[in-house]
């Protein structure tokens, strides 16, 4: 019977351990949401590591909390849904299909995304407006 009380004591340490870990990542998700939430323009936008010829100025995002999302690029409007899951922003375009940029920055003024588009790396710059 003692070993039983240890083993079930063992188990109850790790299930704590374990929800405590739960709750955490689930905190910083929660957080970076939070972060996310409001109006972005882009201010550089890097092919590579050099300038790309895209006018960043030109591009806006705005993420709401109900994980809904609107992009604007030189007159083009496309909205949708979003999540963050780690790193990652999972956006998928009303009637289209999900895509994935890495978010290697996120502050109270500062959004970076680390794109791949048709192969090249592109690096976005947006802050809050």
């Amino acid at each position: 019977m003692h070993i039983k009380m240890k083993v079930m004591k063992n188990l109850l340490y790790i299930l704590t351990a374990a929800l405590a870990f739960l709750l955490t990542m689930s905190c910083n998700s929660t957080e970076k949401n939070q972060l996310l939430f409001g109006h972005w323009t882009g201010v550089e936008w890097l092919v590579g590591d050099q300038p790309s010829t895209h006018t960043p100025g030109d591009v806006t995002f705005t993420f709401d909390e109900a994980g809904r999302y609107t992009f604007s690029y030189q007159g083009t409007t496309e909205k949708g849904t979003y999540y963050t899951n780690n790193n990652q922003l999972f956006t998928t375009p009303d009637g289209g299909i999900k895509i994935m940029v890495k978010i290697p920055k996120l502050t109270q003024d500062t959004l970076v995304f680390d794109m791949n588009r048709g192969g090249q790396a592109e690096t976005m710059t947006l802050i809050r407006k």
